[in-house]
């Protein structure tokens, strides 16, 4: 078996030196979700050496994972990885974890709020774009551009793995985009890590038009593997506890 050397070291070694340290306790959920990201980053590292074979032979692929299939040494996009539970229970701190020792150079984590921001903000521009051409040329007034698969095409160029925190929808707009744009961003192989309070199969409960969201839920329990952070302890409030709290407006 090949030696893990300390640059590979994972997020298996990390979390058993935060025990070591006393930083963390003993927490069963924590260790199986420990597992799930030590598998994903250990796959991923396996990638990143067939990637660079792929260079080295001067393969032009933007993405090359994505193309990989049995029939290709038998290898094939990377699972990603869902993390839910209740508050203090260690999501984001092992998400963060996972991606401070990922050795992926293109990737990316950000809050989940901020991401359907940008998105949103990448649709806006592009249909502005699209606009203004049809207003310069005629030709252009044919058809409908769909931007989503172009903000799709943007993201995977700049992002192999994508970090979530705290996935949690309650806008009919996210909802709608978020189905056809990871689609298309599945398809082109990028890897999402993602942490949320609910089990996907809760995610936009009783929204508006959910019907229209459940591929996405589908596509998420596909792609990624669901790992539950239920443990006893509420790290966030121990981290709290005994610390000068105040409560504003001073009333009942």
């Amino acid at each position: 078996m090949k030696k893990t050397t300390e640059h590979e070291a994972g997020p298996e070694a990390g979390y058993q030196a935060l025990l070591l340290a006393g930083e963390l306790q003993p927490d069963i959920s924590q260790s199986r979700a420990v597992n799930a990201l030590e598998r994903l980053h250990r796959e991923l590292l396996t990638f990143s050496e067939v990637n660079n074979r792929l260079n080295q032979r001067s393969l032009s692929l933007l993405w090359p994972f994505r193309f990989l299939t049995k029939k290709n040494n038998g290898l094939a996009v990377p699972k990603g990885v869902y993390l839910y539970g209740g508050v203090g229970r260690g999501k984001s701190m092992l998400m963060d974890l996972f991606f401070s020792v990922s050795r992926i150079d293109q990737k990316k984590r950000v809050h989940f709020h901020e991401f359907m921001l940008e998105v949103h903000a990448r649709l806006k521009a592009i249909n502005e774009h699209s606009a203004q051409k049809r207003k310069q040329d005629s030709r252009h007034m044919s058809g409908d551009h769909d931007p989503i698969p172009v903000v799709a095409q943007e993201i995977a160029d700049e992002t192999i793995l994508l970090c979530f925190d705290e996935l949690h929808v309650t806008d009919i707009a996210d909802a709608m985009v978020l189905t056809r744009l990871f689609d298309v961003l599945f398809e082109l192989g990028v890897v999402v890590v993602a942490t949320s309070n609910r089990h996907p199969d809760d995610l936009y409960k009783n929204g508006l038009n959910r019907q229209r969201f459940l591929p996405f839920i589908e596509r998420i329990k596909e792609k990624l593997d669901i790992a539950i952070l239920d443990g006893p302890i509420d790290y966030r409030y121990n981290r709290l506890n005994g610390a000068q709290t105040y409560y504003c407006p001073i009333d009942e």
